[in-house]
């Protein structure tokens, strides 16, 4: 289903680059009747290359994500690393499910290496916790403007932060693979 969508959005951005690059956009549309059509290529181009990068970095939190939820898997997790970054995709359960995947991890992952024994870092959960609400404000129209920086800020130190904590686990520990 996601992959049907990025692949109609991307049909949907090349006709709109072969529609530009041929002067076709600028005959039809008043507003680009002054821009030649080498400054709408760059410009679509641009585009491309900009939203290539976002589907890149989306791809990689997913797995950052999903990994994360792995190396913790045992009988007291609360869900699979298929259902954290699955759910995420099911629209308007994703504002839910978000305090799930990374609050929730921050939390499974504190009683893990409790279980365990681990002498790893404990997760501040409450960091974890800012940048779910702040990511949900962030699709509220005025309010995401505002918490636009906070929720860059906070995402960049609960990013370090779960891959040093996942990098702290030791490798032999016993991990249930039922759940999944």
């Amino acid at each position: 289903m996601v992959g049907g969508i990025i692949l109609i959005v991307l049909i949907i951005m090349f006709i709109l680059y072969i529609l530009s690059v041929s002067g076709v956009l600028p005959g039809h549309f008043q507003i680009l009747r002054g821009v030649g059509t080498e400054a709408l290529a760059i410009g679509t181009s641009l585009y491309f290359i900009c939203y290539a990068a976002e589907i890149f970095g989306m791809v990689m939190l997913y797995i950052l994500l999903y990994r994360s939820w792995k190396a913790i898997q045992d009988s007291s997790a609360r869900t699979t690393p298929g259902k954290a970054v699955g759910f995420l995709f099911i629209p308007f359960y994703n504002f839910y499910w978000i305090f799930q995947a990374w609050y929730g991890f921050a939390q499974d992952y504190n009683s893990y290496i409790e279980r365990h024994a681990v002498t790893a870092s404990k997760l501040n959960q409450g960091l974890f916790l800012a940048y779910c609400i702040l990511s949900v404000c962030s699709a509220i129209p005025v309010i995401g403007y505002v918490a636009l920086v906070p929720v860059i800020v906070i995402f960049v130190i609960i990013i370090n932060a779960t891959i040093n904590a996942v990098n702290a686990l030791p490798i032999d520990l016993p991990v249930e693979t039922a759940n999944q």
